[in-house]
């Protein structure tokens, strides 16, 4: 269920603010970093703006955090049975039934508007096709997917897969890698990162002479909560009403594909809104107060930008490199960074201008806890914490802080110790502390 954008070893987690750039070098200045080191970590902070200014990226948080806390909710109810059941199925939990809680049928649709795993990857491909065809993804209920088939070369097999809001982040985020740094980091494989491409050659294949303009319409379709079917849409469309050429005012663009391709979803700036309430229910205590004004700023600031210059991602990659990017430093510097790693576990983030933590509990690696609590919830079977290389490094500076054998077989028992990890600590604070799962063989 925690689907991780990535290439090669970096990623982005989405709905929990984090993010690795695998390279053994300090990145708490961009000024200072390699091209190709600056490159990755492009990338992958692409993938962080899809996640806080997109439809997409806040209907999946707002799903996520649904599924979470209903967890932790019904939980915590049972109070005579210290063991629940994992995974935890969110329809034996909700009512599906209720004509104002929509949170089912969107946990149901996310698998939908998510689409197939970007893993295993394809190198190199041959005879790419897609088809539009109805999906039934409730009882009774049908939805449109695009369903994607290719052979793959090194493996000598046919993949069928679904196309979805995956392979749009990871074919945007490529594409915005590729125009300042192409020739400097390695080709990457052509499934997943190339997709966006293939549908293009088939569907309308002038546009992919200009790459601005494909970088926008990946954009545009992740302002919806579809953005595999909305891509397919609007190539149709800007193929048979508007024209891709050197003249085009990309503002016009926005306004005449967005007009095109709007659903029944709210406005960007309620359903921010919405989601920010949302993640501030997991801290219901002054100790988190920090995190929550962070979020708040973060929230309130991308909503601004957003709303106000919907094109801004295409204004990135127009004003240059990163490093010499004025509107990027501004982006950053008003926005920040999630919590960034580095190939040795070194974290670092860049807070928002005019956010100054007042307390030494700010520590942005929360989130990594609670998508580590999503793992707990969602999984068939108990794993390692993926904190674990996290909090060795953490260790130097907090000698007090326990790894042990419960990191690799059962996080959860972290929130009986006294020093509390990330993990134990949100257990703890959700009042879990007593409950532990019970995995069904």
């Amino acid at each position: 269920m925690q689907e991780k954008l990535e290439l090669g070893q970096c990623y982005y987690r989405p709905s929990f603010f984090n993010m690795k750039v695998d390279v053994l070098i300090e990145l708490h200045d961009l000024k200072e970093i390699p091209d190709g080191t600056l490159g990755l970590y492009f990338h992958e902070y692409i993938h962080y703006l899809q996640d806080i200014s997109t439809i997409y990226g806040l209907m999946n948080m707002s799903t996520i955090n649904y599924y979470i806390q209903s967890c932790a909710h019904n939980i915590f109810q049972n109070k005579e049975v210290k063991e629940f059941e994992a995974p935890i199925l969110l329809e034996n939990i909700r009512p599906s039934n209720s004509s104002t809680d929509y949170g089912v049928s969107n946990f149901h649709l996310r698998k939908v508007y998510v689409g197939s795993s970007i893993n295993p990857k394809s190198r190199a491909i041959e005879n790419f096709d897609y088809a539009i065809n109805s999906f039934e993804f409730e009882a009774g209920k049908f939805i449109d997917i695009v369903n994607i088939s290719f052979y793959d070369i090194d493996l000598a097999k046919i993949k069928n897969l679904e196309f979805g809001g995956v392979h749009v982040c990871e074919g945007m985020a490529y594409l915005c890698e590729q125009y300042h740094y192409k020739g400097i980091l390695n080709v990457a494989p052509t499934y997943p990162y190339l997709i966006v491409q293939k549908l293009a050659e088939k569907i309308f294949p002038e546009i992919l002479e200009f790459p601005i303009l494909m970088v926008a319409l990946c954009d545009i379709a992740l302002m919806t909560y579809h953005p595999g079917l909305s891509y397919v849409r609007l190539l149709g469309y800007v193929k048979e009403e508007l024209k891709a050429d050197d003249d085009y005012n990309i503002d016009k663009f926005y306004v005449d594909c967005m007009a095109f391709i709007k659903g029944s979803h709210p406005d960007f700036s309620v359903l921010s809104e919405i989601v920010k309430q949302q993640i501030s229910k997991n801290f219901n205590a002054n100790y988190y107060e920090n995190i929550q004004e962070w979020i708040d700023l973060v929230f309130e600031r991308i909503t601004k930008l957003r709303t106000e210059i919907p094109s801004f991602m295409i204004d990135i990659l127009r004003y240059g490199k990163p490093r010499s990017n004025i509107l990027f430093g501004a982006i950053l510097n008003q926005v920040g960074s999630p919590l960034v790693l580095d190939g040795d576990y070194n974290g670092t983030i860049s807070l928002p201008k005019g956010f100054e933590p007042s307390s030494v509990n700010f520590n942005p690696g929360i989130f990594m806890a609670i998508g580590q609590i999503l793992k707990i919830f969602s999984s068939k079977a108990p794993s390692a914490c993926d904190l674990k290389q996290y909090c060795v490094k953490s260790k130097e500076t907090d000698p007090n802080l326990k790894i042990d054998e419960n990191c690799d077989t059962a996080p959860w028992r972290k929130a009986k110790e006294d020093n509390l990890c990330p993990v134990g600590q949100i257990w703890h604070h959700w009042a879990l502390k007593d409950y532990s799962p019970n995995y069904k063989s």
